[in-house]
């Protein structure tokens, strides 16, 4: 692995931070607020610590291990950068917790957003979006890996693409779809402002609102219904956006995720309105949170929620959005995948040894290996999940609400049962664990822990180069 090519990849992320941070002091500008000088702060620290980086090291072609690493390392240090423009306004450990469940696309927040400067309103928004053009870039880079979800969910054609040239597509169909999505909010009756900032939430499957009481705040089943095509945009696999741009909308059409996403979307609105039928309007609020909950985009339109409705969201956010996506959750292809082994591996043990029992799905055979490393990532993800949920109990939070919380936070969804103003410090470097784990498909944070273990100990073969 060549680690310092891996540094300038880095040095060239943090340059393009250092631009992105400089949106903020226009608007800063606009409502005639000082903070554009922290936003100027950060912009030059990110942007001359990219510079060293890229110009100290020399790059070379990414492996599938390094970008692994690169996707660790940007979202760590981007994150503590992140924290600079909320200095004047939060504690540093709030300050991070924004900076964190922002560029991870949580949304989980400690702050009502009223009190904020609309500088910092923005940046918030700023961070989800391009935290998740970001980690949607490093996935399809990675569709080749079995580690990561999109590797299961591409498309066959997929490996016949031009890399390069399908991320800038892929960039230019999400830059599109925020811009869509602003203007159907602004004829929706939303202002200029919000209607930017939740744009750019709902499109990265991010969550953060421009009011604490989120989506609820406009009482509008139109704004709701745009957020709604927004989040499942966001969520939905952008191999297939890109193939549904070229005419070919059946493969949207015959994807297993998308039979099992609105199967779940289907089921789980009436049982959720069941759930919720002592409110007014319960058919409403259950589509909703049903789609924000799968999408894991983090909005809602109610402040508290029923035991039997937080247990039927918590199956929702575990599962996730589709693979390539700027989802969170375990992913909709892992979930099918382990769904159908569990009959192939009832007719496996049944018939002689020497029998051939593929295992097929979205008309693919998924080889033995590939199904032990779903598993593994499975097992992994709820060890995490409920490992986080007992700690949090111990806490003295309540069970269930322990358990919902570490899922919204490793799912990267944003809902919420516990508040996160009077969480436990601890607590909150919990979540933004669980953030960081659940962004990054767990696997890459094992590579990166992997090789600084190796990089300790002098593994030359770890930092050539």
């Amino acid at each position: 692995m060549e680690f310092r090519s891996i540094l300038s990849y880095l040095g060239t992320v943090l340059e393009v931070m250092g631009i992105v941070c400089i949106l903020p002091v226009f608007i800063a500008w606009i409502y005639g607020e000082n903070t554009h000088t922290l936003f100027f702060i950060t912009a030059v620290i990110s942007f001359v610590l990219g510079i060293f980086l890229d110009r100290k090291f020399r790059k070379k072609e990414l492996t599938i291990s390094s970008a692994m690493v690169l996707a660790s390392m940007s979202m760590i240090v981007i994150s503590f950068v992140g924290i600079i423009p909320f200095l004047w306004n939060l504690s540093p450990l709030d300050a991070l917790f924004e900076s964190v469940s922002g560029f991870t696309t949580t949304g989980l927040t400690t702050v009502k957003p009223e009190t904020l400067p609309f500088s910092l309103i923005f940046w918030r928004s700023l961070t989800q979006w391009a935290g998740g053009l970001g980690i949607l870039v490093i996935f399809l880079y990675l569709v080749n890996s079995p580690g990561i979800s999109s590797y299961y969910g591409r498309k066959p054609e997929a490996d016949e693409i031009k890399k390069k040239s399908f991320v800038r597509k892929a960039m230019l169909i999400y830059g599109a779809i925020t811009f869509v999505g602003f203007i159907l909010l602004l004829l929706a009756g939303l202002g200029g402002f919000d209607s930017i900032v939740t744009s750019l939430s709902s499109v990265s499957t991010g969550g953060f609102s421009t009011k604490n009481a989120s989506i609820a705040a406009y009482d509008s089943i139109f704004v709701e219904f745009i957020v709604m095509i927004l989040m499942i945009a966001g969520a939905t696999s952008f191999l297939l956006i890109e193939g549904m741009t070229r005419g070919k909308f059946r493969d949207y059409i015959r994807s297993a995720e998308t039979r099992l996403f609105w199967s779940l979307i289907v089921l789980f609105t009436i049982l959720v309105s069941f759930a919720m039928f002592e409110i007014g309007q319960p058919a409403r609020h259950a589509l909703f949170l049903t789609v924000s909950a799968l999408t894991t985009g983090g909005f809602t339109t109610l402040e508290t929620y029923s035991g039997l409705t937080i247990l039927l969201l918590l199956v929702l956010m575990i599962i996730g959005g589709y693979s390539a996506s700027t989802a969170g959750g375990m992913k909709l292809v892992r979930a099918g995948i382990i769904g159908k082994s569990f009959p192939w591996i009832g007719k496996k043990v049944t018939l002689p040894q020497e029998a051939i029992v593929p295992l097929k799905y979205d008309e693919r055979v998924i080889r033995d290996s590939e199904v032990t490393t779903v598993a593994i990532f499975v097992a992994i993800y709820v060890l995490f999940l409920f490992g986080s949920a007992v700690i949090l109990t111990f806490m003295g939070y309540p069970p269930l609400n322990s358990l919902f919380q570490a899922a919204s936070a490793q799912g990267n969804v944003g809902l919420s049962a516990i508040p996160m103003e009077t969480i436990n410090p601890l607590g909150k470097l919990l979540l933004m664990v669980n953030m960081l784990l659940g962004r990054l498909e767990i696997f890459p944070v094992m590579g990166f822990l992997y090789v600084l273990v190796k990089t300790q100990f002098g593994r030359k073969d770890i930092v050539s180069g």
